[in-house]
């Protein structure tokens, strides 16, 4: 069942701009991820946690000053949730929120959800800056969320759509995608089209809906 309103897709555009304005290494991603997610389901640590799968060694970024390594599971967290950014043969990297008294319920898992391939995206332009910044000169596409092709955009319309949903100017956006800010404006006509909508924010909360919906269904998202 779909528990989310208007307002947590509204919540969900803040949370993706204020962890892209600080996503300029994986270690200020996780600090941003620390700080900004509270805003939207309710934990009392939030950590991004990357686990080498050959030895099982696990790094724990983003934490508390106070707190080292695993020393998080000896504060009496009862409940946690992980939201899988990026896994190949050597790497899984997940954000983890831990709580106490309460459980993640389903408005929770939806909202992360809703989240979750925007967040993969930025943590891969955080481990790949400059190829972010110049992708042709890196020879490479940028990834996109899973289901952001379900809005019917075409490549480099989606790209434009995820950097809008970042918070990101017209010039910002030319800039990021090596093309002209004239460029920028045609690809949001196109997508104001193909979307049905007249302003950048309905465009962006429309393509935040469709790709929530597109991914609804996937039950391997999360690890409880």
């Amino acid at each position: 069942m779909n528990h989310l309103t208007q307002n947590d897709f509204a919540s969900a555009l803040q949370v993706l701009a204020r962890i892209e304005a600080q996503a300029d290494s994986v270690r200020g991603f996780a600090r941003a991820v620390a700080q900004a997610l509270n805003g939207l389901v309710a934990a009392e640590l939030t950590t991004l946690s990357v686990r080498e799968l050959g030895t099982g060694q696990r790094e724990v970024l983003g934490l508390p000053g106070a707190l080292h390594g695993d020393d998080e599971r000896r504060i009496g967290l009862e409940y946690a949730i992980a939201v899988p950014l990026f896994s190949d043969r050597r790497t899984r990297v997940s954000i983890v929120l831990e709580r106490r008294g309460l459980d993640f319920d389903e408005r929770d898992r939806e909202r992360l959800e809703l989240l979750r391939p925007h967040l993969a995206f930025l943590y891969h332009h955080a481990r790949h800056a400059r190829a972010a910044v110049a992708p042709e000169e890196e020879g490479t596409a940028l990834p996109l969320p899973p289901g952001i092709h379900a809005t019917g955009l075409t490549q480099r319309e989606a790209e434009v759509m995820h950097w809008l949903a970042c918070g990101k100017t017209d010039a910002e956006i030319a800039a990021l995608l090596a093309i002209s800010p004239r460029t920028v404006q045609k690809h949001l006509e196109h997508i104001y089209v193909k979307l049905g909508v007249e302003t950048r924010t309905a465009a962006v909360m429309r393509a935040l809906a469709i790709c929530h919906h597109a991914s609804l269904g996937n039950s391997d998202h999360f690890l409880v």
